[in-house]
């Protein structure tokens, strides 16, 4: 046998080793094997993308399973090498945050920085896109800074969290959807040019109109928008059934009840920021929201970020949080493989275009 014939064998069984299941271990973070799953090479320093690239089918077959993974490990130092994994297991594109309810601060072509938000404030228990027509099905946190208090990233089975709501509330809301009211330009939150990232009205309205969302132009160059979302969807792979809404996290008395008096008195109930009620206009009671804020609550796992950590979730089924944070912390964040309305069935009223319910 020759030496250069040693050799390509040597790199075949190299290349054989570095894909799939074989060259990783997987096992629940904690005792009790709720997700998420953790992924590690067996040989330290493999690079993600490169085995991920030769394992996709294995990739896409454990998310469906456990609908949360951590690869924990691996050399993932910055942005592009988060972006390269993100491609390899992926089909498309990353998706743009248009329609934003937060400040985003793009790392480079469609890999985001996580939410842009005050580091002594919570954000509550959601899924990326619920009020969009088309959302991702898979999104990735990727870990480049990891701060040194607090800033964890918890994660929800929303399957469990539609099974804790009290049967009145979670049948009320899916018979009637979600109605959102957004209001830009009032000098709280985003503007509607950074919302919808264009300074041109008109392409607001294109937008809007193509992804079910009703405009209206006010004085003093605000907009305010209307959408009427289902709060329960149904995952367009395994037919679960899925509590995918924001209905408590942009209700106004999930909000601290200083900041919700101030911005009340400021703005009155119609100028809000955002607002929610019933997909027919009628409210949300106060005591329906605290009972959905605690069933994601009573869900959460939490685990501390370490450098280098990449977390993929099934965004329909595990809604993710962010906890109070003391120093530096850099988390990045992407959007993949959309599902459009038409291909997760829907539960509850849909808005058409005119803003009638279609």
């Amino acid at each position: 046998m020759s030496a250069q014939f040693s050799r390509v064998g040597t790199v075949r069984r190299a290349l054989r080793s570095a894909a799939g299941p074989d060259a990783v271990t997987i096992e629940p973070l904690t005792a009790d094997g709720n997700p998420p799953m953790v992924v590690r090479p067996k040989e330290p320093g493999t690079d993600l993308a490169t085995w991920a690239a030769a394992s996709k089918e294995w990739v896409a077959d454990a998310l469906l399973e456990h609908r949360a993974l951590l690869f924990r490990g691996w050399p993932v130092a910055d942005a592009p090498g988060f972006q390269r994994f993100v491609a390899a297991v992926s089909d498309g594109e990353p998706l743009q945050y248009r329609d934003r309810s937060t400040p985003r601060d793009e790392v480079s072509q469609n890999v985001y920085l996580s939410t842009t938000y005050p580091a002594a404030e919570r954000i509550e228990p959601h899924n990326e896109g619920t009020y969009w027509s088309t959302w991702p099905q898979k999104l990735f946190f990727g870990c480049l800074i990891a701060p040194p208090v607090g800033g964890e990233t918890p994660i929800i089975d929303n399957r469990k969290v539609i099974e804790r709501i009290p049967v009145a509330v979670r049948e009320r809301l899916e018979r009637l959807g979600v109605r959102y009211v957004r209001n830009y330009n009032s000098g709280f939150g985003l503007t509607w040019q950074e919302g919808y990232q264009t300074d041109s009205r008109a392409d607001v309205d294109r937008y809007a109109a193509a992804n079910g969302t009703v405009t209206e132009w006010l004085e003093g160059d605000r907009l305010r928008t209307v959408q009427i979302r289902p709060a329960v969807r149904t995952h367009p792979v395994t037919g679960e059934k899925l509590w995918f809404n924001h209905a408590g996290f942009f209700h106004i008395s999930s909000r601290d009840p200083q900041m919700r008096e101030a911005l009340v008195e400021a703005l009155g109930e119609d100028g809000l920021p955002t607002t929610t009620t019933h997909g027919d206009g009628s409210p949300i009671a106060d005591e329906d929201v605290r009972a959905i804020n605690e069933a994601y609550r009573a869900g959460e796992i939490a685990f501390r970020w370490e450098v280098g950590d990449v977390m993929m979730l099934d965004n329909m089924s595990m809604a993710h949080a962010r906890r109070p944070y003391e120093g530096d912390r850099k988390i990045v964040v992407a959007m993949t493989d959309p599902v459009s309305g038409e291909d997760a069935t829907q539960s509850g009223p849909a808005v058409a275009a005119d803003g009638e319910e279609a």
